[in-house]
């Protein structure tokens, strides 16, 4: 999943532009600020796993779906599930999809080994993002 570029930049960028654009063309199920933040998050992943000043920026699926969801509970807390929600993202699946969107817009580059169904983990999207705004039982 590369390049990396820096934060600002990918948003905001003419390749990225031109990367949405090709896109939405092929799969509007996801909304543009959803990609910004999957571009977002690949840089918070990378950074994560101190690969920044690696010679690889590589990251696995699970990789970039534990980045994805931390970033998503640091940037938008317990309206993490309501904001994906409403980009059209509500499974792990849903970041794969669009991971391999922009890869096929030759925006993000992957390794042989990679794969989609790196990204079906298993944890549902929803209960992840909202378990640790849920009030504890008293029973506990």
């Amino acid at each position: 999943m590369l390049p990396v570029r820096p934060r600002r930049v990918m948003k905001e960028n003419f390749a990225f532009q031109l990367a949405m654009h090709a896109v939405q063309q092929r799969d509007s199920r996801y909304a543009p600020q959803a990609y910004a933040f999957v571009c977002d998050s690949l840089a918070h992943t990378v950074q994560l796993l101190n690969r920044d000043k690696a010679d690889s920026h590589h990251v696995t699926g699970p990789e970039m779906l534990r980045g994805f969801r931390d970033l998503a509970l640091q940037q938008f807390g317990p309206m993490a599930v309501i904001v994906m929600r409403e980009w059209g993202i509500r499974s792990s699946e849903d970041v794969g999809n669009m991971v391999y969107n922009l890869i096929e817009a030759e925006y993000f580059g992957k390794n042989e080994s990679d794969k989609l169904e790196d990204f079906a983990d298993g944890i549902p999207l929803e209960e992840f993002l909202s378990k640790p705004y849920q009030k504890k039982s008293s029973r506990q």
